[in-house]
């Protein structure tokens, strides 16, 4: 591939990218100027009479909106900007194809096709399970005769927050029967103690002890998972952890497929880069998509996925294919940021309720108890049937078992599915699998 050129790519695109930067800037500080000037004169004039307080209302409701106005500004230009890049630089490349997420019909159409079709990320290990896919953009195309999808995406659960946010890629290779196979980073004795917490899927031991330090492998089936992991497929696995930079992916051998999740993984220019001009830094971001552009390429290059190769660990079964047991089908949508879904609110959510059951259930609960105990200190156990508050104690206590319980199972709930893809790994591989020892 040749250089990037020193902008973009022509200078009309080139000075119309840096009209909408200039535009963008521009009406980001203003809005900003709200927040900024409105909030402290609000403050200042807004202590008197009606008509100063009306003033100082009308400010900060304006510095409201003006913040929000800013971000959404920012947010319309990352994408964007990033949208326009991606065409131009895939564009360069034969049978290469972009699809900005907003085209909803076209993503939706890519993502669920045959051999590349998002669900197969479903119960292989990669993430938690989800219902929503948020599409940014998405690369697809065969590579040779390798079918591939490459997708930045935001994943969401059945409940509305967020389970990933980051890079997905997809190959269709025919390789593997019917066991699933996981590789991630090691994250150490505690780390990988916890990530297998309620998991009943056994650890694969790796062939080559160098890699024991650098990989953890899963497996439904130990002798499938000795067959797809040798020591050159170790190898191909590290050389691809360096060409992701320190993300950290995970993969996952199943149904035919390469599955592979990075999570992190951003497309869009870093928010700052507004404030400057794009000769300062637009070509630096040009190469760095090109190196993603580039990545499928390099992936199946890296793992040997070409015609050949394919040949020697054909599945019998075939051409890839979808879990025995299909996942729930999944919602495609355009990107949306979305508030209050992120990691943050799902703990407040998940942890908050649960611990508002069990303070209120111990407040009430004690309260109950403690005066239930104070009646039959001074009555004796007579009292039971006959003090007329003991019906109100007696619920008192129910209330409190039953939302201590409640509160304390939402708990376990929570903690059991918090990034834990692997407990919703059955220990035998697919419905049906056929179980070797």
């Amino acid at each position: 591939m040749a250089a990037a050129a020193p902008l973009v790519v022509g200078s009309s695109l080139s000075l119309q990218l840096e009209r909408q930067r200039a535009r963008t800037w521009l009406g980001i500080r203003i809005a900003a100027a709200f927040p900024v000037l409105g909030w402290p004169l609000a403050f200042l004039i807004g202590d008197g009479s009606e008509t100063r307080d009306s003033i100082g209302g009308f400010l900060l409701i304006a510095g409201i909106i003006g913040l929000v106005t800013t971000w959404v500004f920012l947010r319309d230009w990352q994408r964007g900007f990033a949208g326009k890049l991606l065409d131009v630089v895939a564009a360069e490349q034969p049978g290469l194809v972009h699809i900005d997420g907003q085209r909803q019909a076209a993503a939706r159409a890519a993502l669920t096709s045959g051999d590349i079709d998002i669900t197969a990320f479903q119960g292989v290990g990669l993430m938690e399970p989800f219902a929503t896919a948020q599409v940014e953009h998405v690369l697809s195309g065969p590579i040779g005769r390798v079918p591939f999808l490459l997708t930045e995406v935001r994943l969401v659960n059945q409940e509305g927050y967020q389970v990933f946010r980051g890079a997905l890629a997809s190959f269709a290779t025919g390789r593997g029967g019917e066991a699933i196979t996981v590789v991630g980073r090691d994250w150490g004795l505690i780390g990988n103690a916890v990530a297998r917490f309620g998991s009943t899927i056994e650890r694969v031991t790796l062939e080559d002890p160098t890699f024991e330090a650098i990989f953890e492998a899963y497996g439904t089936d130990q002798v499938e998972a000795r067959v797809v992991l040798t020591t050159t497929m170790l190898e191909r696995l590290r050389a691809l952890d360096t060409l992701a930079r320190g993300l950290s992916f995970r993969c996952a051998f199943a149904g035919g497929r390469i599955l592979l999740a990075f999570p992190g993984m951003r497309w869009r220019p870093s928010w700052w880069l507004v404030a400057r001009p794009l000769a300062g830094w637009v070509t630096d971001y040009r190469q760095w998509l090109e190196t993603l552009i580039r990545l499928p390429a390099r992936i199946i290059e890296v793992l040997a996925l070409g015609p050949a190769s394919r040949s020697g660990m054909a599945s019998p079964a075939g051409p890839a294919r979808l879990l025995a047991a299909a996942p729930a089908p999944v919602n495609v949508t355009a990107a949306a940021d979305e508030p209050f879904t992120g990691g943050l609110s799902r703990i407040v959510a998940g942890v908050g309720m649960a611990l508002i059951y069990i303070a209120s259930g111990t407040l009430f609960g004690g309260l109950a108890a403690f005066f239930g105990w104070m009646i039959l200190r001074e009555e004796g156990w007579s009292a039971i049937v006959g003090n007329a508050f003991m019906p109100m104690i007696a619920l008192g206590l129910l209330y409190g078992i039953g939302a201590v319980g409640f509160g304390a199972m939402r708990l376990f709930t929570f903690v059991r599915t918090w990034r834990g893809p692997l407990r919703g790994l059955p220990a035998s591989g697919w419905p049906g699998a056929r179980r070797r020892t």
